[in-house]
């Protein structure tokens, strides 16, 4: 079996379903962002922008942008970026596009695209980075998502990934056992009418490979230099990895590259 794909009796990850799903949960899908985090989301993706960090003027891919926030705080951290946006939900696109144009300024680095993380429609080495948050494990195959997104990035440059994952103490196991198991999809419920998509959502977190098993998915597809930093007691996982070639690193890479 393909690294990255569900196991048999895994969580069903039919493209078709999942994107029902996100349609739609989209009205309210960043109160209840919100509300399961705390409001911590917006820090963890800002943790994320700032581990791509692209230079001046190059252009960033977000994919699996949902309503936009990566993209927005990845337009925050580099003002002069080409910032592009993909999702497969027009109803989440929609939302993103009216968070960005409620911008004072500097919305007009940010245009989003429809479009299936599997199958980008970029050419080669179009981007200096290649983000996604709290995305990739909702597709069928992740490693074929992580070799798209190193595929559309340049030689040197960089994929960074945010995603949940399962904690690794006991204690943080079982308080994530109760978090996700029954407050979660009440609060779905509630908060969106959708119940079954916040039963969905928690079961592709205990589906899906932890921090070590996705930095191998992502070593499997061709990234080197992987590395996690783990938050929130471990249930998100920062993954940063960079795209081989012959080409010059970019971004903090590149400072990084003159450090040593």
């Amino acid at each position: 079996m393909t690294a990255g794909r569900a196991a048999p009796g895994a969580v069903e990850r039919d493209p078709g379903r999942v994107q029902a799903m996100f349609t739609a949960i989209a009205r309210r899908y960043d109160l209840i962002n919100r509300l399961m985090t705390m409001g911590l989301d917006r820090r963890w993706r800002r943790l994320a922008a700032a581990e791509a960090q692209p230079l001046p003027g190059e252009r960033v891919l977000d994919v699996c942008c949902g309503t936009g926030d990566l993209a927005l705080a990845l337009a925050k951290q580099c003002p002069s970026c080409e910032v592009v946006g993909l999702d497969f939900s027009e109803a989440m696109l929609g939302r993103a596009r009216q968070k960005t144009a409620a911008r004072t300024s500097g919305a007009g680095n940010i245009s989003f695209v429809c479009g299936d993380l599997l199958h980008l429609p970029f050419a080669d080495d179009t981007f200096a980075v290649a983000t996604v948050a709290f995305g990739v494990r909702n597709v069928p195959d992740v490693q074929a998502a992580f070799v798209e997104m190193a595929r559309v990035t340049r030689p040197g440059g960089r994929v960074v990934c945010l995603e949940a994952t399962r904690p690794q103490s006991s204690l943080a196991r079982r308080f994530h056992a109760l978090w996700l198991g029954t407050i979660v999809p009440r609060l779905g419920r509630i908060v969106s009418g959708d119940g079954a998509a916040y039963v969905y959502l928690p079961a592709s977190i205990r589906d899906f490979p932890d921090a070590d098993g996705l930095g191998a998915v992502m070593a499997s597809a061709g990234l080197r230099r992987v590395r996690c930093r783990r938050f929130a007691f471990g249930i998100i996982a920062l993954h940063v990895g960079e795209v081989t070639g012959g080409g010059a690193p970019t971004g903090r890479a590149a400072a990084e590259e003159q450090a040593r």
